[in-house]
């Protein structure tokens, strides 16, 4: 079994065990697809971004903004609906 199994290839497998009479034949695939399943249903659930002082080389200055709660890195408000770096959702309710 390959570290790396893509969304894709998680969901025909697991379609595939669960049609299996015998789920136990193969645990250790089935339990691999599963926790890639959560892994990227956890991507789709939207999280609020983290309002942080960041540094604008532009301006030599601080100002405040808006960082992935997943993996810190810089969102754009109302344009990245998810996270360029890390493809986490972005929920940006309660922002003006």
């Amino acid at each position: 079994m390959p570290d790396e199994m893509t969304f894709e290839a998680a969901v025909i497998e697991a379609n595939r065990l669960k049609s299996q009479e015998r789920m136990d034949i193969d645990r250790e695939r089935r339990n691999a697809a599963i926790d890639k399943l959560i892994e990227a249903a956890r991507f789709r659930i939207k999280r609020k971004p983290k309002k942080v002082l960041l540094h604008n080389p532009r301006k030599s200055c601080f100002e405040y903004g808006r960082v992935c709660d997943r993996c810190k890195r810089e969102v754009i408000q109302m344009t990245d609906n998810y996270c360029p770096s890390c493809g986490q959702a972005i929920d940006w309710s309660d922002y003006e």
